[in-house]
């Protein structure tokens, strides 16, 4: 799995790993900000970017991460974006001794909703309606992905304050990228249904900084942070002029926050 570095000769890295539909071009704008602290690697996933050419399946996931564990070095720090994030938090689960810490921005141990079978209208774990990520799965094809990606990020920045720029600046990065593949799409759609962390992740036992939108439709903030809060290592923190692209929409706070976590575990 290839990635792209900013060529540093520090020795912590810094890895990147991006969300649904976006490579990892959608950091640039922060990214370069922490270069002088660490090695900032962009890390796309298969089927996007320099890894256009990668396919994998869903029932070939355990390969992946393995692949993943190949291509991610010792003492490096995860950063993933929304699937990115759920990948991170998957690969921490299983290899947390190579890590010296990780951070998730607007993303879940577990992003689909759990009803509770005994009570139609009660839930037990807030999140993204479990029929509508299925349909949306449903609805994808080879034929209409790029417009299911371009809708997509209109779903991402509903809600914040700013949501105008919010997609303009989504639409800039998704502009200079190469577009994802159909099967790497699926396959994320699928991760973002099936994938459930809830328990492994609060046996996590490294540093971590949890960040969320206030706005965010995506990710319910609030009840993520409590969930976190039953873990010591986890830190969490909310942008509160924010949806789903606190890198965006507050570049200059987000930047502050992940800085102070890197510099306090270095």
């Amino acid at each position: 799995m290839k990635t792209k570095s900013l060529d540093s000769q520090l020795s912590t890295n810094l890895i990147l790993i991006h969300g649904w539909g976006m490579d990892s071009i959608v950091f640039e704008s922060v990214a370069q900000r922490f270069s002088d602290i660490v090695n900032v690697v962009y890390l796309d996933l298969p089927g996007y970017g320099i890894n256009h050419e990668l396919n994998y399946t869903y029932q070939q996931y355990g390969e992946f991460l393995r692949d993943l564990d190949s291509t991610i070095p010792q003492n490096s720090i995860i950063l993933g974006w929304s699937l990115g994030g759920l990948i991170a938090l998957d690969y921490a689960c299983h290899y947390q001794k190579k890590l010296k810490g990780l951070i998730t921005v607007c993303s879940s141990p577990r992003f689909t909703e759990l009803l509770d079978e005994d009570d139609e209208n009660s839930q037990i774990w807030n999140g993204v309606n479990a029929r509508t990520l299925k349909a949306f799965i449903r609805l994808i094809k080879p034929e209409n992905k790029d417009q299911v990606c371009d809708h997509f990020l209109a779903l991402q920045a509903m809600g914040s304050p700013s949501i105008r720029q919010d997609i303009r600046e989504l639409r800039r990065a998704l502009a200079n990228q190469v577009r994802p593949t159909y099967d790497a799409l699926k396959m994320g759609l699928q991760e973002l249904a099936d994938i459930d962390l809830r328990h492994e992740c609060l046996k996590l036992s490294l540093p971590m900084l949890h960040c969320f939108g206030k706005y965010d439709r995506l990710v319910p903030s609030v009840d993520l942070i409590k969930y976190w809060y039953d873990n010591p290592h986890a830190n969490t923190r909310i942008f509160n002029k924010t949806s789903h692209n606190p890198f965006l929409s507050e570049k200059d706070d987000f930047y502050t926050a992940v800085r102070d976590f890197i510099v306090s575990i270095m």
